[in-house]
């Protein structure tokens, strides 16, 4: 994948992804499966927002005049994300789907709203104001992938 859109537009597919299939097993009232899932996508979220936090904000905030405020807000969102999935799990661990979807559509609303503006506004942003280090920037953060896709590495 050679933008930083592209790469990251497909670690929220894979995201959301993993996040149907908990979904779908507790739905389906199979808590074995659904802990199982779930666990996978709570793995994969933590990799995809530390990928962010560690790699792209940093990036974004030397090269941006001003990009410590948006900076701050999408971490302020990754934190209500975490609290959010936390107490999904909590209701998972208490096989209480009326809890757990109580929160998953309040972590669907957030995400929504999170994805657009890092898909619409601030990923085709850094394409353009990183190009020069694009690939660098890609390559750091597929190293957070676990277990790592050199598939996706520019």
């Amino acid at each position: 994948m050679d933008t930083i859109c592209a790469f990251l537009k497909y670690d929220h597919e894979r995201c959301d992804d993993l996040f149907y299939q908990a979904e779908t097993s507790i739905a389906q009232r199979n808590w074995k499966s659904a802990i199982d899932n779930f666990r996978k996508y709570q793995d994969v979220l933590k990799q995809h927002i530390r990928m962010e936090e560690k790699v792209l904000l940093p990036a974004f905030e030397q090269t941006l005049v001003g990009g410590a405020e948006p900076v701050a807000m999408l971490r302020c969102e990754h934190r209500q994300i975490d609290g959010i999935v936390h107490r999904m799990w909590e209701a998972i661990q208490r096989f209480d789907p009326t809890d757990y979807v109580l929160h998953a559509e309040t972590l669907t609303l957030l995400m929504q709203q999170h994805t657009l503006k890092e898909e619409e506004m601030l990923y085709p942003l850094l394409d353009r104001a990183l190009a020069c280090k694009r690939s660098k920037i890609i390559n750091a953060m597929a190293e957070f992938l676990e277990p790592p896709e050199p598939h996706l590495a520019a």
